[in-house]
């Protein structure tokens, strides 16, 4: 379920409890800081990709992020377009 637009809208307090989460993860594992910076960045992509709309893969095609298919669509019709806001509706609750 998307929390937030993009990255950017991606609260401080959110980003770095998941980073603590993450690091608190890896600790025990006896790995140099350097490499666990670089598995925390790279499991805060997978958290960008669950909670991030644009970053979420598109249902239909799952190669592609919701981002590319804002690309794709402004590529076909020469107009910019921009997603301002959503709405999440959830059914049976």
């Amino acid at each position: 379920k998307p929390k937030c637009l993009s990255k950017e809208d991606v609260s401080e307090e959110d980003l770095e409890a998941e980073k603590a989460i993450l690091r608190q993860q890896l600790v025990d594992s006896n790995k140099p800081e350097d490499i666990i910076d670089k598995i925390v960045e790279g499991r805060l992509s997978k958290y960008y990709s669950e909670v991030c709309l644009l970053e979420q893969t598109y249902i239909r095609n799952g190669d592609k992020t919701v981002q590319n298919l804002i690309q794709e669509a402004i590529s076909q019709l020469g107009e910019n377009i921009v997603i301002r806001r959503f709405e999440l509706f959830i059914l049976g609750q």
